[in-house]
Parts: C-alpha cells; structure tokens; sequence
C-alpha cells in the first residue's frame, strides 16, 4: 500500500518534485503506429511510444495501446480502447521502482472543415488503473482536444493542437494541458510522417518534448491486383 501511494502521488505532483534539469532538459517522444481501415463503418488502431526525459535517455515511460474506431456518419465517431504504461520517475525524484498502469478509454470524435482546414475534435474519458506492489489505485480524466491541421499539398501538412485534462473525482480539477505543432510528410499511400513539439504544462513547471512518429495506414477496403 505504501509502494502505491508513493506511485499516485508521484503522478500527481510530477510538477511540485521536478528538478530544474528535468524540466530545462528537451525530452523527446518516439512513436510507432498503424490505422488499418477495415470496413466503410470501422478501423483499428495500434500505438506504441518510447517516453524519455533526455532525447534519447533516462526513460520516461514506455506505452503500448490498442484501440477501435467507429464512424456513425460523416464527421462523427466514437470510439475505445486499452494502453499499457511502465512509468519510471525515478529521473526527476526519488520514487519507488518501475510500476505499471493500465487505462481503458472511450471517445467522441467530430471533424469538419472551414475552407481548406480541417478541425478536429476529440473528447475522451480516460479510466486509470494504477499498480504498485500488488495494490491498485483507479483515477479518472477527462480530456478534450482540439487540432488544426493546414494542407500545404498533397503531401505535407501542418498542425497546431491544444488538449486540457481534469481530474473526475479527485482535486484538483485541473490535471495538465498540452499544446503542440507539427509537420506532417505522407511518404506514400501506406507510410505518413510526423515531426512535432508538445509544451506540456503541469501545476508547476513545463516539459519540452520532441515528438517523431511514423504511421502506417493500411486499407484492407481496398481490391489488390492480383
């Protein structure tokens, strides 16, 4: 029990125990997904991240996820999915041993256009399971998002987003927010590309973190010739 509430807390209050070189430090976010579209109605998406407090040390966390989307019409969609986290603290305070974190999600999703750029929105209730030492502790957010993203052709794009999170249940209300950019290349009908920085703003100090991602997006609707 001891172990667990070390966890929450450390979770909680990653602002008030940060370091000045945890926080001066660029972090970056390495990400490797797929968004396989395998009916008209759903498609499925796949995600893994490897978090780290330097660009390429000091592990963070380390995310796997799995998720389902289904579109209801043009422009709206809702869907879940699981994730699976093994955070590590430790960079920024002392903190017990690696511990896990499973989180089940549901979604909202709604887009639409004004002239050539497209706006989505996302509005996501995220339950949190956290494990420490055998125990669990559950925590809840909420969390919703707004993007903007600008085709400068067929095969670049640029993106600004902002999402805020809050605490359901617990105080304080406000969790954390994110703001970030980015440049997307779509290498070919298969493979997209994303580089982007994300400004995450605690009860506290702020984290810079540099995200580069690769996506692949299948579409099993689609014939193959033979």
């Amino acid at each position: 029990m001891k172990k667990l509430c070390i966890a929450v807390l450390t979770l909680l209050t990653m602002g008030s125990v940060a370091q000045n070189t945890g926080t001066d430090e660029l972090g970056a976010w390495y990400i490797l997904a797929s968004n396989s579209k395998v009916s008209e109605k759903f498609s499925v998406q796949l995600q893994t991240q490897f978090r780290f407090f330097e660009l390429t040390s000091e592990i963070q966390q380390f995310k796997i996820r799995s998720g389902v989307k289904y579109r209801i019409m043009e422009g709206l969609s809702v869907g879940a999915g699981y994730a699976y986290f093994r955070n590590d603290f430790s960079y920024l305070s002392e903190t017990p041993e690696a511990f896990d974190e499973h989180r089940i999600v549901e979604d909202i999703l709604l887009d639409h256009n004004i002239g050539k750029v497209k706006i989505n929105h996302r509005a996501r209730l995220e339950n949190r399971f956290i494990v420490a030492n055998g125990e669990t502790d559950t925590r809840h957010w909420f969390r919703y998002m707004a993007q903007f993203v600008y085709p400068f052709s067929d095969n670049w794009s640029a993106d600004i987003y902002n999402e805020i999170w809050l605490n359901v249940g617990n105080e304080p209300t406000f969790a954390q927010n994110w703001l970030g950019v980015g440049l997307g290349y779509k290498i070919s009908d298969l493979i997209k590309s994303r580089v982007g920085y994300q400004r995450i703003h605690l009860d506290g100090p702020d984290f810079d973190r540099l995200l580069l991602q690769i996506t692949f997006t299948p579409d099993f609707t689609k014939e193959t010739t033979p």
